[in-house]
């Protein structure tokens, strides 16, 4: 038969080893989801760029038409502020 001091070792024990897997699992979650934050962040990145280059692309192939977009929404946004 155990003794209750045996019993109260043997659950802390449990306890211990149940707090180091929980432990464990937190870690790979964390860097799993710190891996696809980064590809997330990346894909992001080259979007971003491409679009970036299209837009310039457009600008240097009809500046004239940039300029009356962009005083038009500047025009837009002055009427709607008053």
């Amino acid at each position: 038969m155990a003794t209750p001091k045996a019993k109260t070792q043997e659950s802390q024990q449990k306890i211990e080893e149940a707090y180091h897997l929980a432990e464990e699992a937190t870690s790979e979650a964390v860097h799993s989801l710190k891996n696809k934050a980064q590809e997330s962040l990346s894909e992001g990145s080259e979007k971003v760029k491409s679009v970036t280059n299209q837009a310039e692309n457009i600008i240097k192939e009809r500046p004239l038409l940039s300029i009356g977009c962009a005083f038009l929404a500047g025009w837009a946004v002055s009427k709607l502020i008053k």
